[in-house]
């Protein structure tokens, strides 16, 4: 990881909308009345207008009764609410020695370098993933998840030890610190089909040719 890539990376994180891939539509959304948002999903079509007051009702029984909520209308025409307020989720402290202490504790093993100094730009929340980069205690919770019940959540299909899981897309990405190798995996396995032995592929060869790679994109 140069200093000069690191650099790029650090820039675009600061870009709140293109921080990570839901980012500009985080950034585009705005509070409004639950009211006013159940009229715009009934607007849209009958069944978003049963799915918002599911969604509602649902919130209720955990005890949040929301009077405003921030709505996205995405550019092809679909709608979006959510409790979260409006705009891309700001960066964070790196993250301490400490805190990466309790993720070797977790892991079994040392951290690779390379990792530890994308996360000095912030404890993940930028680059690859619907939200970005993972956060360490994030990471923490996803390897004993993925060790418990491996990456197709059935239990049927062993999580290397190496593996630290790092971000999250279509395709789940994990840090192989065997290898340094970005490896994929597809939780979706079992309905693509895939045979077990192709759930896990190698995505890049390095950490920096998948930041090479969030760079390019759009």
């Amino acid at each position: 990881m140069s200093d000069e890539l690191l650099a790029r990376i650090a820039k675009r994180a600061a870009d709140p909308n293109r921080r990570y891939m839901t980012a500009a539509e985080d950034q585009s959304r705005v509070e409004l009345p639950t009211d006013e948002i159940k009229r715009r999903f009934d607007a849209f079509d009958d069944t978003a207008g049963d799915t918002f007051r599911m969604m509602q009702d649902k919130m209720r029984e955990w005890g949040f009764n929301l009077d405003k909520m921030s709505f996205v209308q995405r550019e092809d025409g679909t709608v979006g609410a959510s409790s979260e307020p409006p705009g891309a989720v700001p960066l964070t402290a790196s993250p301490s020695e400490a805190a990466w202490a309790e993720v070797e504790a977790a892991i079994g093993r040392p951290i690779a370098q390379d990792l530890k100094r994308l996360y000095s730009i912030s404890d993940g929340g930028f680059g690859p993933g619907f939200t970005g980069l993972n956060p360490v205690q994030r990471i923490i919770a996803f390897y004993a998840d993925y060790r418990r019940r491996g990456p197709d959540y059935c239990g049927t299909i062993l999580y290397p030890p190496s593996f630290v899981p790092i971000a999250n897309e279509m395709f789940d990405y994990h840090y192989d610190l065997d290898t340094g190798r970005i490896i994929s995996s597809n939780q979706d396995w079992d309905n693509d089909p895939d045979d077990p032995k192709e759930v896990y592929d190698i995505a890049f060869q390095s950490l920096a040719d998948m930041m090479e790679d969030w760079l390019r994109r759009s």
